[in-house]
C-alpha cells in the first residue's frame, strides 16, 4: 500500500530519536509491517503506536480481513518453509 519511509496512519516519518548514545548516532525507528488483508497479502507501513490506533479504534479501512485469517496465512507459510 505505501513503502516504510511514510506511515499511512498519520503521513509521518519513521521515528528518530535525538543523539543520546556513546557514539553519537541517532536512532531510527523503522515503521512496522501492518497487514490489512492476507489473502490476497496486502501491507500497510506504520508507527508502532499508529498500529495500536488500528486494531483499538478499528479503523477498518486498514482491517480488511476476517477472523482466523491471521492464523491461516502463517500456517500456509510455515508449511511453503517447510518444502522448500
Amino acid at each position: 500500500m505505501n513503502d516504510d519511509n511514510i506511515c499511512i496512519v498519520c503521513f509521518q516519518p519513521p521515528e528518530v530519536k535525538p543523539e543520546n548514545n556513546i557514539l553519537g548516532e541517532k536512532e531510527v525507528f523503522p515503521l512496522i509491517k501492518h497487514h490489512v488483508a492476507y489473502f490476497p497479502e496486502l501491507i500497510a507501513f506504520v508507527h508502532y503506536e499508529c498500529h495500536k490506533k488500528i486494531h483499538d479504534t478499528p479503523l477498518t479501512a486498514l482491517i480488511q480481513y476476517k477472523e482466523g485469517d491471521s492464523r491461516k496465512f502463517y500456517e500456509e507459510k510455515k508449511q511453503k518453509e517447510k518444502s522448500k
